[in-house]
Formats: structure tokens, C-alpha cells, sequence
């Protein structure tokens, strides 16, 4: 997405939102977050800003003053039947954190606001933690913490080992892949960081306790993948055993009726055949590429909520800007090959 968009969206905000859903023929919309709070987490801190109760209300009250809220169900529904839907908003969530239980399950309730989350299998009651948010808890401790000569030298050996230097190693740390996921507990290791302690500590991921009793007041949840593979970077046997697998542990520990998946990272380059071998065991799937069509029509994209420097308004506005822009060039729709 060409933020672009977004910045010319802050001086756009006297166009009315009806007359943006009239433009595009784009009345239903799906924002999505990851989590919410006023306490900076340290495995999300090196990774993206989080937005604060007080923002999330905001963006929250701006959603409801220009769509209904829909729940997850009559939404599946309206799609799968083909029943039209007008003036409507999804709510999503993904990575199964904790915030959505303390945090953000009690201001969706006040506002009577139903929400989606997706869980990765491999994560829930806090068994493992996402490659990803291991990486922004490693900077945090090579930030804050004085080591030993020999611990410094074991330290620098690491970075050269991955072609990096000790120098430059945030973002030596953010190139580290999904396949090289192992060597980050070998790097935790020479510094003393325990994984399985920060886990216990922290809790950052719901517990099947939560997730139950969340179930009970009405919220939805689905499957984001075992253990959040970029899935362009995996082969299709890989993806759909991520999909499947996880598909079936969610759905069987937490008695759904329902099947549905949201992939982790992006659907970039996901193909048709995965899409065709994964059809008989999911109602709908979800992407994050904004606002647009999906040749696929079981698989609904979402706009990204958590983008630093620009509001929910700001982001919604900007994708209804460049979904017009994109008209004008017949690019609206992602074609599976």
C-alpha cells in the first residue's frame, strides 16, 4: 500500500465517507489489529507501534459513526449464501494475544462491538513464542543489558555467523528468517535469555481458559497458522499442512462449528491450487492487502489498522483513495495463478 494515500487522507477528511462507498462500491470493511494497550510489550516494542485504549475508542466510535458492526457468523453467512451486506464493518485480530482479554474483549463489549480472533496453534497458553516477537525481546536485551568480554565475543561471532556485524544489529536481527528461526534460541542461550521464563512471566498469548469464556460472550475465533510462517516463503505442501493443521487443532479444542483462517504475514503469491486444496475444509479465508477484490471469493482482504504515523480514519480514507486510483488502472483485483 502506497502511504501516499494515507498522508493526502489528512487533508481529505471533508469528503464524506458515504460518498467514498459510493465511489468504489466498497460498503463493507474489514480492520484489523493485532492488539491494543497502554503497556509497552517488549516482544512487539522492536516491531511496531501498539495503539493505546485511548486511540483504539477513537478509531473504535469513527467505525461505528459510519458502519454497523457485524458479527463474524452473519457474515460468513452473507458471503458463503451470496446475501448482500451494506454500511457494515468486521472486526479482526490476529496472534491470539492476552490484550484482547484484559484490554480490548471489555471495550468491545461496552460498545457492543462482536471481534474475530485468530490464533496460531502452536502459541496458545503461552507454549511458544512467534519468531518474530523472539527478535524484538533479543534487541531489547542486547539494549539494556552489559555483558562479559567473552559473552561480547560469543555475541559478534553470532552476527557474522548470519553476515551481519554486532554494529548494525537491529536490523541484522529483523533479517532473520523464518528458516533461521532456530539460531535465535542459540543467540538467546549466549545471552542468558530464557524464552520459556519470559512465557511464564509475561503471558502475552491467550490461555484455553480465556479463549472459553471469551467464546462464551459471543466472540469468534479461528485458525493464523501453526507458528507464522511467511507463507511465500514456504512450499505448498508446508502451506497447507500450516493450514489444516491449525484449522483442525482450533476448531476441535474449542468446539467450533465453524472452520476459517486468516494467514499469517500476507497472502502474497498464495496460488489458486492451494486455494482449491483447502477449499472443502474452510468457509472463509482472510488476507491483509487493504481494499481490494480477491479472485478467489471465499477470500476476504483486510486493512491493516496498525500502521505507524496514521490513524484508523486516516488508513481507511487512504485505502478508499487508492482503491479509486487503482480503478483507473483495472488493478483492483488480486488474480491467483
Amino acid at each position: 500500500m502506497n502511504t501516499h494515500f494515507y498522508k493526502a487522507a489528512k487533508y481529505l477528511k471533508f469528503i464524506p465517507i458515504n460518498l467514498l462507498r459510493k465511489l468504489t462500491s466498497q460498503s463493507v470493511v474489514l480492520p484489523f489489529y493485532h492488539t491494543v494497550s497502554d503497556t509497552e510489550s517488549l516482544h512487539i516494542k522492536h516491531l511496531y507501534q501498539t495503539k493505546s485504549i485511548k486511540q483504539f475508542e477513537k478509531e473504535l466510535d469513527f467505525l461505528l459513526k459510519n458502519f454497523q458492526p457485524i458479527d463474524f457468523l452473519e457474515y460468513s453467512k452473507s458471503i458463503l449464501e451470496g446475501i448482500p451486506l451494506k454500511n457494515r464493518f468486521l472486526l479482526t485480530f490476529d496472534d491470539g494475544l492476552s490484550e484482547f482479554y484484559t484490554v480490548i474483549a471489555p471495550i468491545l463489549k461496552r460498545k457492543g462491538i462482536p471481534a474475530m480472533n485468530f490464533l496460531n496453534s502452536a502459541f496458545v497458553d503461552n507454549k511458544d513464542l512467534f519468531y518474530r516477537y523472539k527478535i524484538s525481546v533479543i534487541i531489547e536485551k542486547l539494549q539494556t543489558s552489559s555483558f562479559s568480554d567473552s559473552t561480547k565475543q560469543a555475541i559478534k561471532l553470532w552476527f557474522l555467523e548470519q553476515g551481519t556485524t554486532l554494529n548494525d544489529y537491529h536490523k541484522g536481527l529483523l533479517r532473520v528468517t523464518y528458516q533461521q528461526k532456530n539460531t535465535l534460541d542459540n543467540l538467546a542461550q549466549v545471552i542468558s535469555l530464557d524464552f520459556k521464563d519470559y512465557l511464564k512471566k509475561e503471558e502475552p498469548y491467550l490461555t484455553t481458559k480465556q479463549i472459553n469464556e471469551l467464546t462464551e460472550q459471543g466472540f469468534h475465533f479461528g485458525a493464523h497458522s501453526i507458528d507464522h510462517p511467511p507463507f511465500h516463503t514456504i512450499s505448498l505442501e508446508d502451506q497447507l499442512r500450516q493450514t489444516k493443521e491449525s484449522i483442525h487443532t482450533i476448531s476441535s479444542n474449542f468446539r467450533l462449528t465453524y472452520n476459517t483462517f486468516s494467514f499469517p504475514f500476507t497472502d502474497f503469491n498464495v496460488s489458486k491450487t492451494f486455494f482449491d486444496e483447502i477449499e472443502s475444509n474452510v468457509g472463509l479465508t482472510f488476507g491483509c492487502a487493504g481494499l481490494k477484490n480477491d479472485s478467489v471469493n471465499f477470500n476476504k482482504q483486510r486493512i491493516p489498522f496498525e500502521i505507524d504515523g496514521f490513524n484508523g480514519e486516516e488508513i481507511l480514507r487512504g485505502e478508499y483513495l487508492y482503491y479509486i486510483f487503482k480503478s483507473l488502472l483495472k488493478k483492483n483485483t488480486i488474480h491467483r495463478n
